[in-house]
């Protein structure tokens, strides 16, 4: 053969042309993504970044797991080395943590706690061991870390309160369901602050990254008819299709608009106040599709976080326009809602139009009966409250028949928990706005957006309960608290 192709260079040639061509006219599947990326990450660890290279595997060696519906074990063992990772470097840990997070459990440990939350407790536990033993450290917690602390405490406690009442059986589940909603998220904010006080933005950058492909992921499931679901990206979406509105990644189209709102509200602040031509225009380009995404939810709270961060960004650039930008919204919004109805009524449903005369669509009057029996549960237990998960067991009794959720995460916690839990709840979440209003840049103004939008969706639906939306926000949150809380460095100073 050898001697053959020495004695015929131009064959040889000739032969191996064809099979280039023939290469090239093949359409890239899964696969030559998957060795494009081990391409690049074998270059980054010829140029030494072995943490890097140690992130890519692993979140690469996950999806390729998912991508070949790998048994509970193979999950397992992955699973193993990432909390490894996890406990030599907490920074690598929260990068795979952030690069998951948006998408579907991939190893369920008990019915309702998944990998994720597995993998957030082990990096507790190897951030907590760092703070007690390394004293260079020096890790200052910030107001809205000890509130953040404190509500994970208390919140917690309030199990307690929940066995008093329905026993070991309903509580093991409630405890589940506090673990990976409200634990997990708080975890996770706690860790995002301490690996971003040095200013490592890794877990951020990984996961605007990773909650970009899951809104696109989302947006192409709900354009494309079957051809995510149906190919091998399959794994990604979840739950049955919802007629006329878009769920993708997440079962629940308002916990989907949730998470696509996050890097929208990034974007828009790049888009607008970015001093970087070209990171403008690369941030206008990806908003588009992703507001996309989060329209076709048909989530009114979509537009209350833009509505919001319109008002956020203009006055950044000047307090006249902040003001003026709001006085035209609510202008519009009086003219423009109706329209919106209708047009959210001839998409989704009758049950989403309003009846003659009125602004409340059915599933308005719903939500404003169960805040109602959140209310009456409160004021009937202000002190310890209810207990956790006691919405389910309790609406019917206080007035609420049809909905099994308050619909309102901020009254929950005063419903369930107490007053002492409701105000910890409400002071973190004041107190991390206020912290990431700090700095004027256009990061820390988007990332105050994303905050703004998940506390806005929380305030009309239930996101809390979805670790796609929580973890992927906190990180976000953790880090810009971080980044805020950092002493501004002076450029007059010598090196």
């Amino acid at each position: 053969m050898r001697s053959v192709i020495e004695r015929s260079p131009a064959r040889a040639a000739a032969g191996a042309a064809v099979l280039v061509e023939a290469d090239q006219a093949r359409t890239p599947d899964i696969l030559d993504l998957y060795r494009a990326v081990t391409s690049s990450i074998a270059d980054l660890g010829r140029r030494g970044r072995s943490d890097v290279v140690a992130e890519l595997v692993l979140i690469g060696v996950y999806f390729v797991l998912r991508t070949v519906d790998a048994n509970d074990l193979a999950l397992s063992r992955w699973l193993i080395v990432a909390s490894a990772a996890a406990i030599l470097s907490p920074t690598t840990g929260l990068v795979v943590l952030a690069a998951i997070a948006p998408f579907n459990e991939g190893l369920e440990i008990t019915r309702d706690v998944g990998s994720k939350t597995a993998l957030a407790i082990v990096l507790l536990g190897a951030v907590g061991v760092r703070v007690l033993i390394d004293r260079g450290a020096r890790f200052r917690p910030t107001v809205p870390v000890l509130l953040a602390a404190a509500l994970l405490v208390a919140s917690g406690l309030s199990l307690l309160r929940t066995e008093d009442r329905w026993g070991p059986e309903f509580a093991q589940e409630a405890a589940q369901f506090w673990l990976n909603a409200i634990g997990t998220m708080l975890i996770v904010f706690l860790v995002a602050v301490w690996v971003a006080r040095r200013g490592i933005v890794r877990p951020l950058v990984v996961t605007i990254v990773a909650t970009t492909i899951a809104g696109l992921v989302s947006l192409a499931d709900f354009g494309i008819d079957d051809a995510i679901r149906s190919g091998p990206l399959g794994w990604a979406v979840a739950g049955a299709v919802v007629p006329g509105r878009l769920t993708g990644v997440i079962r629940s189209p308002t916990s989907t608009a949730a998470l696509v709102m996050l890097p929208v509200a990034l974007f828009i602040a790049t888009a607008v106040l970015a001093s970087d031509r070209r990171l403008r225009i690369g941030a206008a380009v990806a908003a588009v599709p992703l507001m996309a995404a989060a329209y076709l939810t048909y989530n009114r709270s979509v537009f209350l976080a833009v509505f919001a961060l319109a008002v956020v960004i203009g006055w950044r650039i000047r307090r006249a326009l902040g003001i003026g930008i709001l006085v035209i919204e609510v202008a519009l919004g009086g003219v423009l809602f109706p329209l919106y109805l209708a047009l959210r009524g001839s998409a989704v449903g009758s049950g989403s139009v309003a009846l003659p005369g009125q602004l409340l669509i059915p599933s308005d009057s719903q939500r404003i009966t169960a805040w109602s029996t959140t209310w009456k549960m409160f004021l009937d237990q202000p002190m310890l409250g209810q207990g956790y998960r006691s919405y389910s067991r309790l609406s019917v009794q206080f007035g609420d028949p049809i909905l099994n959720a308050p619909h309102n995460e901020w009254l929950r916690f005063l419903a369930e928990g107490g007053i002492v839990t409701g105000a910890l709840a409400i002071a973190f979440a004041v107190a991390t706005g206020l912290v990431l209003l700090r700095r004027r840049g256009w990061l820390e103004t988007g990332l105050f957006g994303a905050f703004v939008s998940l506390c806005v969706a929380a305030s009309f639906n239930n996101p809390f309960l979805f670790s796609q939306v929580t973890i992927p926000a906190f990180v976000l949150a953790g880090t810009g608290v971080a980044l805020a809380s950092r002493p501004v460095p002076d450029s007059t100073a010598n090196d």
